[in-house]
């Protein structure tokens, strides 16, 4: 494996984890907050676990019930692996969960004003959730870490290097065509020589 080859490897490995500083307090409130929805009443006095699962006599309609899911994948479960592994790959997917998550649920306090059973704290806390794990995955997805950081430089860096190699080259080739001392100009000497003959064969 080239040096290239071996910055690129280490900036692809790099990208592989997710740069978590300063979002890290905001994904635990996250987090915390949904817990909160889980166990508080999340609206006609039934906590949100049984909301999602079996609500019983509260009116709770599949688009109130898709945002339910996806926190629970995209933050309960993702999040979490985020939190503890910092992988990207669970952070990128949760943070596309959370996204739809966080607009399903302020679509679903539309639909709870118009039910019998009035959004409670755990709703509340629902939509809280999301908005922080929106906003905090929306500052860190894309961002590099400080390992990424010098993965990169160190792959341009080389990279240069080569350039530069590449381009010696080539110049000495060029300086290569240019030498009279190296041009096969044997062709051209016979010929002169043979036009020379003919002149004087016709002299």
């Amino acid at each position: 494996m080239t040096k290239n080859n071996a910055a690129a490897q280490r900036e692809r490995q790099a990208a592989k984890y997710m740069d978590l500083r300063g979002q890290k307090i905001t994904l635990m409130v996250a987090l915390v907050a949904f817990v909160g929805f889980l166990f508080l009443p999340y609206a006609g006095g039934i906590p949100g676990w049984q909301a999602l699962v079996s609500p019983g006599d509260v009116q709770v309609g599949l688009m109130e019930k898709i945002p339910m899911v996806l926190s629970v994948v995209g933050l309960g479960i993702l999040t979490t692996l985020t939190l503890i592994t910092r992988r990207a790959v669970f952070g990128l997917v949760g943070w596309m969960m959370v996204t739809v998550a966080f607009f399903g649920s302020l679509w679903a306090f539309w639909f709870r004003g118009s039910t019998a059973d009035a959004a409670q704290i755990g709703m509340w806390l629902l939509l809280l959730g999301n908005g922080l794990a929106f906003l905090a995955y929306c500052l860190v997805a894309l961002r590099r870490s400080p390992e990424q950081e010098k993965a990169y430089a160190a792959a341009r860096q080389e990279a240069s290097q080569l350039d530069e190699v590449g381009q010696m080259q080539s110049e000495a080739t060029i300086k290569e065509e240019e030498n009279p001392l190296l041009i096969d100009d044997r062709r051209a000497r016979a010929a002169r020589r043979h036009r020379g003959e003919d002149e004087d064969a016709t002299d």
